[in-house]
């Protein structure tokens, strides 16, 4: 199936109002596509299903669009632009955002809280239909995780994320800690405060803390480093290691790391109690995870035994790929809803916290 084909296959699955997802994964030349026939809601109940997971930030129900992906090529045309569409922003929004933060900062001092990451959501208008925003999310952003996922139940997301939450080949697992934001300035190479410094070793932390919970061998967490996703930089550490056992154990190793700090704060129940409470609206798939769940992988290799060459037999693995449900929009006729946030600490500053939604927008801003 070529490129075409399938853009056109989405179209009309679109206009027919049955759910589809179509993704490409970072740094890849194709993308992936699942249809489903009809307009049953499928949730996934044990993690041990399988098709793409799409879920929300609050530990409700997840959606499966069941099924093995499609594969086109899709081909990219570099896109640069110096062009930075200003978001509409009223004193009043501002001065709101700034008032949580201040609050967030004095439940801090009071030992209540360590870190709360606190967002907000803004509409703006657009021309463009989710399709075409789609292929430019893909073409803008070839570093990260560009998706759009439609169910009538539902409606329409879009997103380009720069972070995994889990991804599992076998019975090896990878995730990560990405904290810490500055804007990007032609270089990766920067000066981090200590307020983004120890806001990702608090990350980090924690996600070995919860994984060390479980029969995991091998636990292995790499040096720090500075990554770009979009406009803005952040602070990352890769973390490994090897499942005792598949199957239920992925299930609990997903509750056990969704919603990260990064995304949520410390210690997680009181920071989703802060969320629920002050940030003022429903958060809905920002901040949730998605992607493939338990897909079928096959790997050729040859065989030793006596008597026969270049045989080769295959070995059939599932593998895992979730992404968190970062610089994401919610699609609504010639409308969609953009959401950002940041991570506040004791340290934290509520005008450059303000900023750092500001700049976060830009991501998907570019698309419009």
């Amino acid at each position: 199936m070529t490129a075409t084909d399938v853009f056109h296959r989405l179209a009309a699955q679109y206009a027919m109002g049955l759910p589809f997802v179509a993704y490409k994964k970072p740094r890849e030349k194709e993308v992936q596509v699942i249809f489903q026939n009809d307009t049953q809601v499928h949730e996934v109940q044990t993690f041990m299903e399988s098709g793409f997971v799409f879920a929300p930030f609050n530990k409700e129900k997840s959606i499966l669009i069941p099924g093995k992906p499609l594969k086109a090529d899709f081909y990219f045309t570099e896109e640069k632009s110096d062009f930075e569409l200003k978001l509409p922003i009223s004193d009043e929004k501002r001065q709101k955002h700034i008032h949580l933060v201040e609050k967030a900062i004095g439940e801090i001092k009071r030992k209540n809280l360590i870190k709360v990451v606190l967002s907000r959501q803004q509409n703006i208008s657009t021309e463009k239909d989710p399709l075409l925003l789609f292929k430019t999310l893909a073409n803008v952003y070839p570093d990260a995780f560009t998706y759009i996922f439609y169910h009538p139940s539902i409606g329409v997301w879009l997103g380009a994320t720069p972070e995994t939450l889990l991804r599992v080949n076998g019975l090896r697992f990878q995730t990560m800690a990405l904290a810490g934001t500055q804007v990007f300035e032609d270089s990766v190479d920067v000066q981090w405060g200590k307020k983004e410094l120890e806001e990702q070793q608090l990350v980090t932390d924690e996600i070995v803390k919860s994984l060390k919970k479980f029969e995991v061998k091998n636990l292995n967490v790499k040096d720090r480093e500075t990554v770009r996703a979009g406009n803005v930089l952040h602070l990352r550490s890769v973390i490994t290691g090897v499942m005792h056992a598949k199957g239920q154990q992925l299930g609990r190793i997903i509750s056990a790391l969704h919603p990260t700090p990064a995304v949520c704060g410390l210690p997680r129940e009181a920071a989703r109690s802060f969320i629920a409470k002050e940030e003022g609206y429903d958060r809905a798939f920002y901040t949730g995870f998605l992607g493939e769940l338990n897909l079928q992988e096959e790997n050729s290799r040859a065989s030793h035994r006596r008597n026969t060459e270049n045989l080769a037999y295959k070995s059939i693995k599932k593998s895992t790929d979730l992404y968190v449900n970062l610089r994401c929009m919610q699609y609504d006729t010639k409308e969609v809803t953009l959401f950002m946030g940041g991570g506040v600490t004791r340290d934290s500053i509520p005008e450059r916290e303000w900023e750092e939604t500001v700049a976060k927008a830009q991501t998907m801003l570019r698309v419009l």
